[in-house]
């Protein structure tokens, strides 16, 4: 369910159309396009928004939306005609956040969502997650870092061998009660290390 309606999720347009995206975790290789421009990657989920005739683009739509876009989201970059190519790795992040806020998605997915980035850039990703989620998105976010986890998560699924081995919420998410889960399988049991 996305927004109370039901959704049937057969393929990444029918997610389009649900008001959900994706920001993977190879931003370079699959969230971005490199070689354009950012605005170009911005409006890339989203043109015909500035169509102003059948096949004409409205540049001066797409320009403002894009200026708007970037101020949200801290994009420091001296131009919209920027190559994303020539960007820091948070401001490249920072893109592929701005292409689905202009795409009006509710429900976003935040794979690994700060490797890559240096440490001030990533406190900027957290706090731009925050913002997000006081304005009313839902964030999933997928994590290898146990840290972010616990720092940024309401909830918590712990993955081990494919399947949820549990749920936390609260004071239950700490780490030592994620890894006791995610490799031993069952809260207070003791591991061996080598």
């Amino acid at each position: 369910r996305v927004r109370g309606i039901a959704a049937k999720l057969k393929d990444p347009a029918d997610a389009l159309r649900a008001g959900i995206g994706i920001l993977p975790e190879s931003r370079k290789t699959e969230g971005l396009v490199t070689s354009f421009s950012i605005r170009d990657n911005i409006s890339l989920n989203n043109l015909g928004k500035y169509r102003s005739m059948r096949w004409l683009i409205d540049r001066r739509g797409e320009a403002r939306t894009t200026h708007d876009v970037m101020r949200r989201v801290g994009v420091k970059a001296p131009s919209i005609h920027t190559e994303v190519a020539t960007l820091s790795g948070g401001n490249q992040q920072k893109v592929v956040i701005a292409r689905w806020l202009n795409h009006h998605t509710t429900v976003l997915i935040f794979d690994e969502p700060t490797r890559g980035i240096d440490v001030g850039a990533k406190a900027e990703i957290y706090g731009l997650m925050r913002e997000l989620t006081a304005r009313g998105y839902a964030i999933i976010m997928i994590s290898s870092e146990l840290p972010e986890i616990v720092g940024m998560c309401d909830r918590v699924a712990v993955f081990r061998q494919g399947r949820i081995e549990a749920t936390l919420a609260g004071d239950e998410i700490d780490p030592d009660t994620v890894m006791t889960y995610a490799t031993a399988g069952t809260r207070g049991a003791t591991h061996e290390t080598a």
